[in-house]
């Protein structure tokens, strides 16, 4: 039965469209600038990623200079340089020897004094082929001198400036130039100067050779190993993909067996400057890597935002149900002063008349003193519904339960409101179950939910006037049905109807008062008493409630016998 209040709240909804638009066009604006950044931060994790694989790739050239700038620093250590003041050739080629020995990786090692201020010019080559001395008569028409000396003075050039002084310097031969050296074999040359002191020009210059024999199949698949795991990276396992091509783009050495993509390609400088170190990341690209980072930001952004507008959507639906309560008790305020002021009104002018004996007869006074009864009992009801509600709300409702048969609560009820559904116009018709089981109760709650219903049923009937009251034992339960004929309830508001302060929008609503607490607190009593209520209802086919009561035993409880007949119907003129 709909009792509760009117949900039309233009205030409330202004203030919450307002508030939805003071935080939902700034989360957009913060959305669009949050993109942008992801957007940035895209194309910066993708220039970032490209640096760091220039940067890795500059550092294995960097680690293979040392690496061999160490192998040569080593060879020519123990070269004296008195022995080459005095051209102690023999000495020399001894120590040559001993080197060659030492680190058989090394293909030949030669020395060669080219300046003739300091005396005589001479050259000395070694390797396990050949051992060659050009002396200073020889100097000028020797090839290979010429040729040794022209690789060194270019490899001298190609070195940065910050690399100039006593530093070694590299070159790569498409052939080889040396004597005893196979034809048309790649070699490394590395070249260490020689000068007299630090601040002194350089005299000449002594170096090793090292083919690509030893450099494609021996070193660099010892070495690259080796530098990807000093970099975190592992080899087999890394996330790089790392491969050396020579001039003719043929990969001579990669940790990725099937990679043909490199992001990155550098040239192998100083060390190789004809061959490129090619470097990416093992089965994905850069453009990927930042496609990802931009997707998970943007998930994250996302996810933040629903959080945000979740938390922005329960906040305004907590605010939005405080408004409305806070409109529903004023709403309560107001119907209850109203519902105070009727009966007060009544009994007061009907208790003046009596005073005032002002009477036309001994049957005027009786309809008075039942005036005033039927409203004193009203009144009784209101405020015991309002001082239910408020010890419900408190969480300090107590009941009181017993074993009792509810068909005779419920006829104690309708003895006393029998006579105001009388004298309104209204039938009642009764049919109560006198063999129920026992159920464990609070009699005076109960009371009250039988009461409240047949109230709500007065209330919301309109032309035809009428109640039917019900007890019957079903599936271990003891119900009490109470219908009537009147306005109805649509099936969207049954559930809310049992809310407190709840009032369906209908045009009746507005014509009949009521404290909007009625059926919440049924809904309390019933649920205390571990049952159910339901409704049944349609608009314009009248309503009807059933509470569902478990019942304690089996056995029929035995109960007063007011009357033999198992139901009655009461109208107006009946005897009762």
């Amino acid at each position: 039965m709909p009792i509760g209040r009117d949900r039309k709240l233009p205030s409330g909804t202004k203030l919450i469209a307002l508030a939805i638009a003071a935080v939902v066009l700034p989360t957009i604006v913060l959305f669009v600038v949050q993109y942008r950044s992801l957007a940035e931060l895209q194309n910066k994790t993708r220039a970032a990623a490209h640096d760091n694989l220039r940067q890795a790739s500059q550092n294995i050239a960097r680690r293979i200079k040392e690496d061999l700038g160490d192998l040569a620093t080593q060879s020519f250590r123990s070269i004296d340089p008195r022995e080459i003041r005095e051209e102690n050739l023999d000495q020399i080629e001894n120590i040559f020897a001993a080197t060659r020995a030492l680190h058989p990786e090394i293909d030949q090692i030669f020395l060669v004094s080219h300046c003739g201020c300091r005396g005589k010019r001479f050259a000395l080559f070694y390797s396990s082929n050949a051992v060659v001395r050009v002396a200073d008569s020889q100097f000028k028409s020797s090839s290979v001198t010429t040729q040794i000396i022209e690789e060194y003075n270019r490899a001298v050039a190609a070195r940065s400036p910050a690399e100039s002084g006593p530093d070694l310097a590299f070159a790569q031969s498409g052939c080889s130039i040396l004597p005893g050296a196979q034809a048309n074999q790649l070699q490394l040359h590395i070249f260490q100067p020689l000068s007299a002191g630090s601040q002194d020009a350089p005299f000449g210059f002594a170096g090793i050779a090292l083919d690509q024999s030893f450099i494609e199949g021996g070193y660099l698949p010892r070495a690259m190993p080796e530098l990807l795991r000093s970099m975190d990276a592992g080899s087999t396992g890394s996330a790089l993909a790392l491969g050396i091509l020579d001039e003719n783009s043929r990969e001579l050495y990669s940790n990725k067996a099937g990679t043909a993509d490199y992001e990155i390609k550098t040239q192998f400088a100083p060390v190789f400057p004809n061959w490129q170190v090619a470097i990416g990341y093992n089965g994905t690209t850069v453009e990927a890597l930042a496609r990802d980072n931009f997707r998970k930001g943007l998930m994250l952004v996302f996810f933040v935002l629903s959080l945000l507008m979740l938390g922005i959507a329960l906040i305004l639906r907590a605010t939005a149900r405080e408004m409305r309560l806070a409109q529903a008790k004023s709403t309560f305020v107001s119907n209850v002063s109203h519902e105070l002021k009727t009966p007060l009104a009544l009994i007061r002018l009907f208790g003046e008349t009596l005073e005032l004996d002002r009477l036309n007869g001994p049957e005027k006074a009786h309809e008075y003193y039942r005036i005033i009864n039927a409203e004193s009992r009203r009144l009784t009801q209101l405020i015991d519904n309002i001082l239910d509600f408020s010890k419900i709300e408190a969480g300090r409702k107590q009941y009181h339960f017993a074993r009792c048969n509810i068909a005779d609560v419920v006829d104690d009820v309708l003895n006393t409101y029998k006579y105001r559904l009388l004298d309104t116009g209204f039938e009642l018709t009764v049919d109560l179950k006198r063999d129920l089981p026992a159920a464990l109760i609070d009699r005076d709650a109960i009371s009250q939910v039988v009461l409240n219903l047949i109230d709500n049923a007065v209330k919301y009937s309109t032309e035809v006037k009428n109640v039917v009251v019900r007890t019957m034992e079903q599936d271990g339960s003891i119900i009490i049905e109470v219908s009537d004929s009147g306005i109805g309830i649509p099936r969207s508001e049954h559930k809310r109807i049992f809310e407190k302060f709840y009032r369906v929008n209908t045009g009746s609503v507005h014509n009949t008062k009521g404290s909007g607490l009625g059926l919440a607190v049924v809904k309390h009593i019933v649920e205390a008493h571990q049952g159910q209520v339901r409704v049944e209802s349609g608009p314009g086919k009248g309503s009807r409630f059933t509470v569902m009561i478990p019942a304690v035993t089996a056995e029929p409880a035995t109960g007063r016998q007011r009357r033999e007949a198992t139901g009655y119907t009461l109208a107006e003129g009946a005897d009762n």
